[in-house]
């Protein structure tokens, strides 16, 4: 019998069905994004916190400097929420990322810190601090607010040991409170051949009153302009009277979207807008325009030279502020073309608009303007455009739109820290116009002194009454000319690495400012020649100006040239048969030079000696005489930068061993008569100013592409002698038979430039 074997089987497990590839990505990713903070403990949440509170300063720091016209906190508010959601977005991405890749750090941290780098780096390169700058920021800025932020978290942080809190505590405030004493923190000081070692002989103050004082008329104010600028109300509602607005086209051919965004109009439209500052009386009084150079567009500049208008309007000239601020740079529209040009013609659009003015019954300039009696005054850009109006034809030629302007005369130019640049290949030449330029040594915009290469393209005809002058100031800046451009003279953020400790009070420097600018126009336009002097020499009004270290130059109609140096190359033989050799010394004739190594358009001799006892002789000519001459005149500048030993390394010593200059100059008539006498007994050798631009030495060749590299600029001054006191040393000495002038250079070493050597007349006491 058959047996039936019954077998029961277990069925077989089903294996479980595998996800999708994409699936198993997602689940992988989604683990990596859990485990993505996972190093960043409560210590590193700390120094994110650091790093946000140092770029957000940096950032609000910046709104300033790239203003929107909506107010400082908005733009500041805006840029912080901007970078932060900005900062958090791109940590997260990168920590994610370094999760992926199973990168064992605080990954969030080292994401945001990344971030905060590279932000750094891109707004200092856009805020032109220079390649080195930019990249040390973008290192330093954000380890700064790492460390900060991992100080705080450390300090707070429950397991760390209280005598490690208090180490830390005392470790940190010693390093900052120290940082600045760092041996690469601290300046050496100025070179010692810098200081005045010979004191000044003693000069008779102008017996005057204070130029700078307020005159005796009542002053009103108002402003003319469009009726329709939407931006300055006092420009729209506020306006006395209405100007024509003015088609600048011709001029200006990109002129950006947002531009016409913020100020409601394009370039076919500018405004005619001015702020006046009139005496009261029936005139006429000369006009004096003023006009702001380049700063930001949103920030007004057009009234920042209030303190000069209400002083010139109680002296009797009536004085205008010009709006040009629509042609000003902004970080959003940039800056129109041709603004230079169009600079220039927006100031003779004004003189024209107040031309008519003077021509309207019932206008408050009715008949009360003297457009024969013109000065212009400009500051920056400015002070470029002024001098570019007053040698209109240059540009402006055939421009049919500036008919008229043959019956306005501008007499003077003042240029407040100017540019100097070619404009269509040209530059301004005056010709028997009045011109004086300011500068400060200190200038962090305009660093080298373009107001001397205008003077030295300025002519006047043999014995005209007019003249030129320089003041050159050591411890002025830019922007301190101007109330509304408040102390720095670069833009935020850039501006913060500028140093400001050496610099004059601002109303100081506009003191200056005010005692120059008023006895100008009083010489000038006035015809007040008690106040001459101050030009010719800046310690005729000492009573009158800060203490600071001042430099002058002057020239006048008077003068007679002995030796430009400016003709053929043959160093030897100069203008007007004059003969020149030299003794014991290195001798050459070179082009003057500014701060940054560029041509100022004239040459001079430059003299090198070793042994103290070098000289420079000119031989006159039998055919020269000098009837009428009563001082004898000449130009020098010092050029001990270029000496071997002066180096950096001297410098941060506390200065070189190079003194200044020890000059006799001997004066020779033809009956034989010799006269030698010590330069210091008329005027001490100027020392150059030597400023510091930034806040530490190791950023000046670094900063802004190395713009500060050089901590000087050879800059003339002028030396006048009377020749009386000459014939008083000896009888026979007959100045009006001059036949030969020498320069004894009696210290050890030196290198100077001697330029302009000739003869004038003395100015009155």
């Amino acid at each position: 019998m058959d047996l039936e074997l019954e077998t029961s089987y277990m069925p077989l497990p089903v294996p479980p069905q595998r996800d999708s590839l994409w699936k198993r990505a997602a689940a992988w990713f989604v683990r990596r994004g859990r485990m993505t903070l996972r190093f960043d403990t409560q210590v590193w949440r700390a120094g994110i916190v650091g790093l946000w509170a140092v770029f957000s300063a940096l950032l609000a720091v910046t709104a300033l400097g790239m203003p929107t016209g909506l107010g400082a906190v908005f733009d500041a508010a805006l840029f912080v929420l901007a970078g932060t959601i900005a900062m958090g977005a791109a940590g997260i991405v990168a920590a994610f990322a370094l999760s992926i890749c199973y990168v064992p750090v605080p990954r969030l941290t080292i994401g945001i810190a990344a971030f905060a780098g590279y932000a750094v780096w891109f707004i200092c390169d856009k805020a032109s601090l220079g390649d080195w700058m930019s990249l040390a920021c973008a290192i330093v800025l954000p380890a700064i607010g790492l460390a900060g932020g991992l100080f705080v978290g450390l300090l707070i942080h429950r397991r760390v040991p209280t005598a490690m809190k208090i180490a830390l505590v005392v470790v940190i405030a010693a390093t900052g409170l120290s940082f600045d004493k760092w041996p690469i923190n601290v300046y050496g000081d100025v070179p010692a051949d810098a200081q005045l070692v010979t004191a000044e002989p003693e000069v008779a103050q102008i017996m005057a009153d204070n130029p700078a004082d307020d005159g005796t008329y009542p002053v009103k104010s108002f402003t003319y302009g469009s009726g329709t600028d939407t931006k300055r109300s006092e420009f729209a509602s506020g306006a006395a009277l209405k100007s024509a607005t003015v088609d600048a086209s011709a001029y200006i051919h990109r002129w950006k979207w947002l531009r016409s965004l913020f100020w409601g109009f394009d370039e076919t439209e500018l405004p005619v807008n001015g702020r006046v500052w009139m005496p009261e009386g029936d005139g006429p009084f000369p006009l004096v325009l003023i006009v702001h150079g380049n700063h930001l567009m949103e920030q007004f500049s057009d009234d920042g030279y209030a303190y000069l208008g209400e002083m010139l309007a109680s002296r009797g000239f009536i004085a205008v502020s010009v709006d040009e601020n629509f042609l000003n740079y902004s970080f959003w529209g940039n800056i129109p073309d041709n603004d230079y040009k169009v600079r220039a013609w927006m100031l003779l659009k004004h003189l024209q608009q107040i031309a008519s003015f003077n021509d309207q019954a019932g206008s408050p300039f009715y008949h009360r303007v003297d457009l024969g009696q013109v000065a212009l005054i400009g500051h920056s850009r400015g002070g470029q455009a002024v001098a570019m109006a007053a040698d209109r034809s240059k540009w402006f030629a055939k421009d049919e739109t500036l008919a008229g302007m043959d019956k306005i005369h501008i007499q003077a130019v003042i240029a407040i820290a100017p540019t100097d640049i070619s404009i269509d290949k040209q530059q301004a030449q005056l010709k028997d116009t009045y011109y004086l330029s300011l500068q400060g040594a200190s200038d962090g915009d305009v660093d080298s002194f373009g107001g001397e290469r205008q003077y030295i393209r300025t002519r006047f005809t043999p014995g005209s009454d007019r003249f030129k002058s320089t003041l050159y100031i050591g411890e002025a800046n830019h922007s301190r000319f101007n109330t509304s451009w408040g102390t720095m003279d670069d833009s935020l953020p850039g501006g913060l690495l500028l140093r400001k400790d050496e610099m004059m009070d601002a109303g100081d420097q506009r003191q200056v400012a005010k005692v120059y600018v008023s006895a100008f126009l009083e010489t000038a336009l006035h015809g007040n020649e008690q106040y001459r002097r101050l030009f010719s020499d800046y310690r005729a009004g000492g009573e009158w100006l800060p203490e600071a270290t001042y430099m002058n130059r002057y020239e006048d109609g008077s003068f007679v040239p002995i030796a430009r140096i400016d003709g053929d190359y043959d160093k030897a033989k100069l203008d007007n048969g004059v003969t020149a050799k030299a003794d014991r010394l290195q001798w050459t004739e070179e082009a003057a030079e500014d701060r940054n190594g560029n041509d100022k358009g004239t040459r001079g001799a430059v003299l090198q000696w070793k042994q103290g006892d070098g000289s420079y002789t000119l031989e006159l000519p039998q055919s020269f005489t000098a009837s009428s001459a009563q001082e004898f005149v000449f130009n020098m500048t010092n050029l001990e930068r270029d000496l071997p030993g002066f180096d950096e390394n001297a410098r941060k010593s506390g200065g070189s061993s190079i003194p200044l200059p020890d000059i006799d100059v001997e004066l020779a008539s033809r009956n034989g008569a010799v006269v030698r006498m010590p330069l210091s007994d008329f005027k001490a050798v100027t020392p150059l100013p030597y400023t510091h631009f930034t806040l530490f030495p190791w950023m000046e060749k670094r900063a802004m592409n190395g713009k500060y590299k050089e901590p000087t600029e050879p800059v003339f001054q002028t030396y006048s002698l009377p020749l009386d006191r000459f014939r008083s040393a000896e009888s026979g000495f007959d100045p009006a038979r001059l036949s030969r002038i020498t320069f004894y250079f009696k210290s050890d070493q030196g290198k100077v430039m001697l330029d302009d050597i000739g003869i004038a007349n003395v100015l009155p006491e």
